[in-house]
């Protein structure tokens, strides 16, 4: 089992797994970070579930960064993307997220923090190798780098640039 207390995995959520949201037991064991935001339109599914639309712009979707440990990400990801609870699931990606201030939110990028973020599944993705073995595997791909580099230092940060690549061969 990896052991990572050190929290290296940033996860913005920002529907029921919020705190006061109805799923919000599944965030148990992580470091709250605060609120942030993200660009994109919140919307409400055809069964009430949260899902952000990112091809809206100049928008934001206020919601909450945590820092997990692995066996808390897997728990979530069963949920997100395994369990029914929502219609199409969701995958996991990377989004932009800016602290949440009083005031007018910017959509600088340069100003931005990176974040892992389930999105809804809306389309077919194509596995381009032609292999369902080899498809794209996120947090098997997280399992793998927590497993080999052990003891990096900003672990975070390297974690994020690493999984950018990986979701976007």
């Amino acid at each position: 089992m990896i052991n990572n207390n050190d929290f290296p995995i940033k996860v913005f959520v920002f529907g029921t797994l919020r705190k006061g949201g109805r799923l919000d037991y599944y965030m148990s064991g992580s470091e709250y970070a605060g609120k942030y935001y993200t660009e994109g339109q919140l919307m409400k599914s055809e069964i009430g579930s949260a899902y952000i639309d990112f091809t809206e712009k100049n928008v934001a979707t206020i919601g909450e960064l945590y820092y997990m440990d692995f066996p808390g990400l897997q728990r979530i990801d069963h949920l997100e993307s395994n369990s029914r609870e929502f219609p199409k699931g969701y995958d996991l990606d990377i989004t932009p997220i800016w602290k949440l201030h009083e005031g007018k939110k910017t959509y600088n990028i340069e100003d931005a923090e990176f974040a892992f973020v389930y999105k809804r599944r809306n389309e077919p993705k194509k596995i381009v190798n032609g292999d369902w073995i080899e498809r794209c595997k996120p947090v098997n791909e997280i399992k793998n780098f927590l497993e080999k580099n052990i003891d990096l230092n900003d672990k975070s940060e390297r974690l994020i640039k690493h999984m950018f690549q990986y979701l976007n061969k």
